[in-house]
């Protein structure tokens, strides 16, 4: 059986199952400490690399607990720039097998970027493998197909040892299933899309399959297009996947010559982080910028015989105590008016007390009996004032509904511990807090001022998927841990 994409069959194909462990920052600053890759041609074993690194640097306590890998165990190993030559040459040529791939492929490209070598090859996920093939299972986690399978091990959380449990697994998979099943798994993970000229096959081929935002670039890196998505590999193929009936998709194809991208820990930090990226870059294709430098607030107060009176103030931005007096938050003028008169119209209330008309006397409209009378007291301020609540229920800013801030997380569809968050209060967005498996975590403060499009977001998602959230209230000693 021949496999599309690949043209041999998954057991013909040099394979190199391959596991790292890190000092546990992120893959930017992060550096490997121990690297196993077990490579296997024609279903056999034919070379094994296991090797201790030494990172230049102490290792945090919490990961010499996870691996029991301490920092007297490294001083005197070899350096990644003395180990780069032999285990580039171990993968060449190879499709890179590991358990939630992109972790350890993004690692050992950074430390092969930093010898100067380029590290692009075929990728194969075993979790991605184990969710095709298992899919009435719950958890893909490697533990849980170590406990599922009964596969056999010495050090868990030590690169040789989980290595050869994907290459257990993989063995199991060739028992178990047919070949047909099998290569069809694989072929979705591997399968090379048609592409734009300017596009190269192993720039997609490293985009990533989870949530967050991507950027199309112009030849001199110029942001023509932001979009977001769950899955960014699959919305950006869409893109490329039409017969191109719309001129904006066809204008892009035409230029685009790079893409960038930036993973979230799920749907709504990729909604907020393409919001503020579109307003902060100002992409040539995208329709509904908005280019605001102010708000635009429908403010209320009181005449002396207590009817609500609406006037428009310019804001640069919306502090948590103007809440209360804030029935509305526009981004133009004239929006701002449109939706005015629209209300007036829809709850017969008074163009003079909307701030739409100015007279000493009643408003016209009252002499056209579409008015019922507030601005020449005959209607009584109660009546009128709860009319006026009423037409801007859907359009007021909500009340915070947490008592104090908040972390926001999106729930894993593994059910693991989220590794990402957003710190919100009143609306705002004050800080981003990030953290990997079995890394440190890091926090990225935020100015934390009021944004209608940020607020839009959050409220709906609050709203309709408060479901796929994790909200934990945070403390003021909490907040001080967190550096806020």
């Amino acid at each position: 059986m021949v496999m599309a994409g690949l043209g041999v069959p998954l057991t013909e194909q040099p394979l190199v199952f391959v596991d790292i462990e890190t000092n546990g920052l992120n893959h930017i600053r992060g550096r490997v400490i121990e690297v196993a890759a077990i490579r296997v041609e024609n279903g056999k074993i034919t070379r094994v690399f296991n090797q201790l690194i030494d990172p230049g640097s102490e290792l945090p306590y919490f990961i010499t607990n996870l691996t029991g890998i301490r920092s007297e165990d490294l001083r005197g190993a070899q350096t990644f720039h003395q180990i780069a030559n032999e285990l580039h040459d171990i993968l060449s040529g190879a499709i890179f097998v590991a358990h939630n791939v992109r972790f350890d492929y993004s690692f050992l490209k950074q430390e092969f970027k930093r010898t100067g070598k380029t590290f692009l090859p075929k990728q194969l996920c075993t979790v991605k493998l184990s969710r095709a093939l298992y899919p009435d299972q719950k958890s893909h986690k490697l533990e849980s197909l170590i406990a599922r399978h009964g596969f056999s091990f010495e050090k868990r959380h030590r690169a040789y040892d989980d290595a050869l449990v994907l290459w257990q697994f993989l063995q199991l998979v060739h028992e178990k299933f047919p070949i047909e099943t099998i290569n069809a798994a694989v072929a979705k993970q591997l399968r090379q899309p048609a592409l734009p000229k300017g596009i190269a096959h192993d720039l997609i081929k490293d985009l990533p399959e989870s949530p967050g935002v991507y950027i199309f670039e112009d030849e001199q890196n110029n942001p023509l297009y932001i979009g977001k998505s769950i899955n960014i590999k699959k919305r950006v193929l869409s893109h490329f996947g039409h017969d191109h009936d719309d001129s904006k998709e066809f204008k892009i194809a035409q230029t685009v010559k790079n893409i960038s991208t930036i993973t979230t820990g799920g749907e709504l930090e990729a909604l907020l982080l393409e919001s503020q990226m579109v307003k902060e870059m100002q992409p040539l294709y995208n329709r509904k910028l908005r280019r605001m430098q102010k708000l635009l607030l429908a403010k209320k107060s009181y005449t002396e015989d207590s009817y609500l009176v609406v006037s428009l103030e310019e804001a640069h931005q919306l502090q948590p105590e103007d809440l209360s007096s804030t029935l509305a938050v526009y981004a133009r003028r004239s929006r701002a008016r449109d939706s005015l008169n629209e209300l007036q119209k829809l709850y017969e209330l008074c163009p003079k007390l909307l701030g739409l008309e100015k007279s000493k006397s009643a408003c016209f409209l009252y002499q056209l009996h579409k008015c019922r009378g507030a601005c020449a007291g005959h209607e009584t301020a109660e009546e009128y004032n709860k009319r006026v609540l009423l037409a801007f229920e859907r359009q007021r800013i909500q009340e915070w509904p947490y008592s104090s801030p908040v972390l926001l997380q999106e729930k894993n569809i593994e059910g693991l511990q989220p590794t990402t968050g957003l710190i919100v209060d009143q609306w705002c967005v004050i800080a981003e807090v990030s953290q990997d498996e079995y890394c440190e975590p890091e926090i990225k403060t935020r100015r934390g001022t009021f944004d209608l499009d940020t607020y839009k977001i959050l409220q709906s998602f609050l709203e309709t998927k408060l479901h796929k959230l994790r909200v934990q209230p945070l403390s003021r000693e909490q907040l001080q841990q967190f550096g806020i």
